[in-house]
């Protein structure tokens, strides 16, 4: 009677694991200014398997959605990024973490450019350009808005600086090799 017992429940516990955990991922901090982003934001996820319910709050700036597995979720990351989208991001208690974005550690320049950051308005415009404005030793900021690239022009700029600075505005970027 314990092996039937033992046998049922490790059946039971195998059929729960295998069912989709529809937990929900949070992005926090993502630059949502206006109904573009937020469009942005939903197109860039809609043909994602296993993502569903996609919501956005522009005045929390946090972009949501249920992921079916871990793995949609990580592609619900990457499709964020592709679209020039970061925040901090959790599904259920995990952390994710957004693509590399190519920013070496400790290194310095006087001329790096961003590409693929999502600025679709003159409010996009205008916020990457007040986040990178601190950055130390920038001289001039330039955002092309069609191109959807920032170039930062300057002397002793950190690469891994400039990055957290369009990061915490909200904004992805790669950088250009």
């Amino acid at each position: 009677m314990k092996l039937l017992t033992l046998g049922s429940v490790l059946l039971i516990t195998s059929l729960f694991a295998l069912r989709p955990v529809n937990k929900v991922v949070q992005v926090e901090g993502i630059h949502l200014c206006c109904g573009s982003c937020v469009d942005a934001v939903n197109e860039c996820l809609k043909d994602i398997d296993g993502v569903t319910n996609v919501a956005c709050d522009q005045n929390t700036k946090v972009a949501s959605f249920k992921a079916s597995n871990d793995a949609a979720a990580e592609k619900g990351i990457k499709a964020l990024s592709e679209a020039g989208f970061f925040g901090t991001a959790k599904h259920g208690e995990k952390k994710l973490s957004f693509p590399d974005a190519g920013a070496k550690k400790d290194a310095k320049f006087s001329k790096v450019k961003f590409i693929g950051v999502h600025l679709c308005c003159r409010s996009c415009v205008k916020d990457a350009h007040t986040a990178l404005k601190d950055v130390k030793g920038v001289s001039s900021i330039d955002v092309d808005r069609e191109a959807g690239t920032v170039t930062l022009s300057g002397s002793d700029m950190v690469h891994t600086d400039a990055l957290a600075a369009l990061n915490k505005g909200g904004f992805y970027g790669k950088v250009a090799e």
